[in-house]
């Protein structure tokens, strides 16, 4: 048993190094963004699921390839390759897609080897969007909630896995008549990034950069109002109401503990209890087995549950690592499939401001060594707990007197060191941080006077893109 359960690791681990391929000797940092972005109405309403249906139709007349979700049969993503990466990345589409609300749309963008390359597609994409919402009298917010919707079953993109995600989930927040509290995922939106990372530095760069989450909220927190009010004491909605939603697996959200080398952290996620696994295009809650390392192990038969009840014999692969890869929602995590590290902790920022967060994310990546040390000065569970207060009040956190601002000022001048040595200008992206530090207010302090001065319809219109 103890020889076949170290073989599996050992091989998970093989399989997970090859991955990360890059090398920053013969070539720069491939960076991707997948930018969530609530769609609303005039007066700050969800918008209504014809109109991201005629977006898809839009998109199809636009040049895009269109792709179907194999039970639903309803479009889930349009793609279109992305002319500068086909030849320098395996990842070469830019893909627009929802989340797991229907009104909150996603554009995933192919990677490109600089920041300025990245707004050019970034704008690009926006502005062929905006053009057509605008026909439909709705907007895009650059904000990380939507501001008025309320989370439901009756809003989730009509796709088999979010549907399942009920089935792993609770209502102490949300009705079992309106689905369950996994469907405050339906109004969230987050603004992450890839960035390419040698296999040397993937756990290092995992390790400091989940710990230094608290900074990156607190400088990006932009999801205050939500239901129509302020949420007091609330200014990152978007990353705190993740706890609620699988309640059962908390070790899957926010920080997870260091990690000493690779097979740590797979091992760490061989201990999950078994979430979905994909057959043939279809998703199937596992029965009968409590952890992925016994999933992998194979001792006993494994039983999984389609959506509609079917009940089927499941026979591990290997692959099936991918599946729990995505099912890791760390403020940073490792993506083997990419070879990327993915920072996924800050809410949409607002309108002109998309790339802040990923500049910061490059730059910590560029000089690692000083960001480790910088890190280091400070505890764990320092850290955890700058996290909890982040969420709460943002840039108005203080320690044992010392506001945190003294803390984000370091970061700041650490990565834009690092964009710096890049030799791209690209120190460019953290101004409107630097502004943030001088002025000593978060995108969710903006939001709130935005909503106090004049409502919704003023919050709509100071957020849109």
């Amino acid at each position: 048993m103890k020889e076949k359960r170290t073989k599996i690791k050992d091989e998970l681990t093989t399989q997970f190094k090859k991955a990360f391929k890059y090398d920053s000797k013969i070539k720069p940092r491939g960076i991707g963004i997948e930018c969530e972005i609530p769609i609303v109405t005039s007066d700050g309403n969800i918008a209504p699921f014809m109109v991201i249906k005629r977006m898809f139709n839009y998109l199809d007349k636009e040049g895009f390839e269109l792709v179907r979700d194999k039970q639903s049969r309803e479009i889930e993503s349009a793609r279109r390759i992305n002319a500068d990466s086909i030849e320098k990345f395996d990842s070469f589409f830019d893909t627009i897609t929802t989340d797991v609300g229907y009104s909150i749309i996603e554009l995933i963008l192919a990677p490109q080897k600089n920041l300025f390359i990245l707004q050019d597609h970034l704008s690009k994409l926006l502005n062929l969007l905006k053009k057509f919402f605008k026909t439909q009298d709705c907007f895009m917010l650059g904000y990380g909630i939507q501001p008025l919707g309320e989370p439901s079953e009756k809003i989730m993109m009509p796709k088999e896995r979010y549907f399942f995600y009920n089935k792993f989930s609770s209502n102490e927040f949300i009705s079992q008549k309106s689905g369950s509290d996994a469907c405050l995922l339906t109004i969230t939106a987050s603004n992450q990034c890839h960035i390419e990372i040698e296999l040397e530095k993937s756990i290092p760069a995992v390790n400091t950069l989940n710990a230094l989450s608290s900074l990156q909220i607190a400088l990006c927190a932009n999801s205050p109002i939500w239901l129509g009010k302020v949420e007091k004491g609330i200014k990152a909605n978007r990353e705190n109401l993740w706890k609620y939603c699988f309640p059962d697996r908390n070790e899957q959200i926010g920080i997870p503990p260091r990690f000493n080398e690779e097979s740590d952290y797979i091992q760490y996620l061989l201990d999950f209890n078994p979430f979905l696994i994909e057959r043939e295009g279809r998703f199937y809650k596992i029965l009968n087995i409590s952890t992925y390392q016994e999933y992998f192990e194979n001792i006993e038969p494994c039983f999984a549950e389609a959506f509609n009840g079917e009940v089927i014999e499941v026979i591990p692969k290997i692959e099936d690592i991918n599946q729990l890869f995505s099912y890791s929602w760390f403020n940073t995590r490792l993506v083997p499939k990419h070879g990327t590290i993915e920072s996924r902790m800050c809410c949409q920022q607002p309108p002109h401001e998309t790339l802040c967060s990923t500049a910061l994310t490059l730059g910590l990546i560029e000089n690692l060594k000083k960001t480790q040390d910088f890190e280091s000065q400070y505890s764990f569970e320092f850290w955890k707990e700058l996290r909890l207060n982040a969420i709460k009040d943002s840039l108005n956190v203080f320690i044992d007197n010392l506001s945190i601002t003294s803390l984000i000022k370091e970061l700041l001048d650490i990565a834009k060191e690092g964009l710096i040595r890049r030799g791209k200008g690209e120190e460019h992206f953290l101004e409107p941080l630097y502004t943030r530090l001088e002025e000593k207010k978060s995108p969710a302090d903006a939001a709130i006077e935005f909503f106090k001065d004049k409502g919704i319809k003023n919050l709509v219109k100071e957020l849109s893109f």
